[in-house]
């Protein structure tokens, strides 16, 4: 019996039977079950593989890096069995045990075409992983379009010195072209500590089809240092100056000290700490844009879990952020708080994506030019993605679709409005 099972493990090794195997086999959303019927009968290919899939679902690696050493116990010629051992291995940062299994499968002849391919993409990203001085990078494309792009308020009124004028502005439906290149390099410290330098630099830019009042182009650069402790931690320098429709905008810089933490079942905790500061240029012959130079200190926090016993692996991730800006003038200044939370997932080769937050802000004083009372807003934004990335002899080119929707309420209706905005891009990576 168990020859016969052995005997065609290549074919059920596949991800689609392993899904398929988690869906049909009875219990197999619950862990504790499959535990259960694993140690009553280890030998049993179905129940492995069911296991096999809900840990890797849930990202447990180290289980199911022991899973396929059983598995590969059982039949030792299973080809699949072995990339995704690799693969495994190479999560868990064991190189030295990856390196040997995938010398293994590409000295095999025998190996077909899409093993090959993938072990293959594996032994690249190992000898990336082992350099020292590393460079990628990525330029990308989209077009799209944005309804209300000069983010009109919404309303029958708008206040002025506190009295009601009739709202004469009108919601743009915009098309648009976006664009980014960047370019970074990481260097890896010859230490017994795992200690890195990086350094990057891009640009990104807007450019409006019918309207040019808010074509944008961002330039960037960035350095960083970070040690992979048992608490990692980082620190990270940022720059950058802003040029709206031919005319400098602003410029500022922040820095970002971050330290992350493992929790149990395959959590993740971060959390930051933002220092920067923002500096407005005078726009369009006006100084009134000095008035917002401004100091910022940010506190986020980000915890992060794979959600297992799922037919589909699902990574969830919440955030709660709160910021203190400090503005030339108190009317500008504000404080802000934000949560988030996303989910993550992969269906039939896509990548997938969904986002939902919420944004506070409480500003220190009145503008009295529009009205007597403090500005508080609350605004709601849903974004998704949908990413694909195209098979080697296509250029291996990245592409999404994305979008979001914002709702902005206000105290003062000068500040309420609508955005929303649906793009597809493409994106080439090195």
């Amino acid at each position: 019996m168990f020859a016969r099972n052995f005997s065609s493990l290549n074919r059920q090794l596949s991800f689609l039977a392993v899904l398929a195997a988690f869906a049909v086999y009875p219990g197999g959303s619950r862990s504790d079950s499959l535990k259960e019927s694993l140690f009553a009968d280890p030998t049993n290919i179905e129940i492995n593989l069911a296991y096999l899939q809900q840990q890797l679902t849930g990202g447990n690696f180290k289980g199911a890096a022991a899973t396929l050493q059983r598995v590969l116990l059982l039949d030792p010629n299973s080809k699949l069995a072995k990339v995704l051992y690799a693969e495994v291995q190479l999560k868990l940062g064991n190189r030295a045990d990856a390196r040997l299994i995938l010398q293994q499968l590409l000295a095999d002849k025998s190996l077909s075409t899409p093993m090959r391919e993938k072990a293959s993409a594996l032994n690249e990203a190992l000898e990336r992983s082992e350099r020292r001085l590393s460079i990628s990078g990525s330029g990308g494309l989209a077009a799209g379009s944005a309804d209300n792009a000069l983010a009109a308020p919404k309303g029958p009124i708008l206040l002025f010195n506190d009295q009601p004028i009739t709202n004469t502005s009108q919601e743009v439906t915009e098309p648009f072209v976006d664009f980014d290149s960047v370019l970074s390099l990481s260097y890896k410290l010859p230490t017994y500590l795992e200690r890195a330098v990086t350094s990057g630099f891009g640009l990104a830019g807007r450019d409006y089809i019918d309207q040019n009042m808010a074509d944008s182009i961002t330039g960037f650069v960035s350095f960083g240092y970070s040690e992979n402790r048992k608490v990692p931690w980082s620190f990270n320098y940022s720059a950058f100056a802003t040029d709206v429709s031919g005319h400098p905008y602003n410029a500022g810089q922040q820095g970002v000290f971050g330290i992350s933490a493992n929790l149990p079942k395959d959590a993740n905790l971060q959390t930051s700490l933002r220092v920067g500061e923002t500096r407005h240029f005078n726009y369009l012959g006006s100084s009134a844009g000095k008035q917002r130079d401004n100091e910022a200190i940010g506190l986020s926090f980000t915890y992060t879990r794979p959600i297992p016993g799922l037919p589909l692996p699902l990574l969830l991730s919440t955030s709660l952020s709160a910021d203190n800006s400090s503005a030339e003038v108190d009317h500008f200044s504000a404080k802000s708080v934000a949560a988030m939370i996303s989910a993550r997932t992969r269906l039939a080769g896509m990548s997938v994506s969904f986002s939902l937050d919420f944004l506070a802000t409480e500003y220190d004083a009145a503008n009295m030019l529009i009205s007597s009372e403090i500005r508080e807003d609350e605004r709601t934004r849903a974004s998704f993605s949908l990413g694909y990335k195209l098979p080697p002899r296509l250029g291996a080119l990245d592409v999404s679709l994305s979008g979001f929707a914002a709702d902005t309420r206000s105290n003062i209706p000068n500040s309420t409005k609508t955005l929303s905005e649906l793009k597809l891009g493409v994106r080439r990576s090195f």
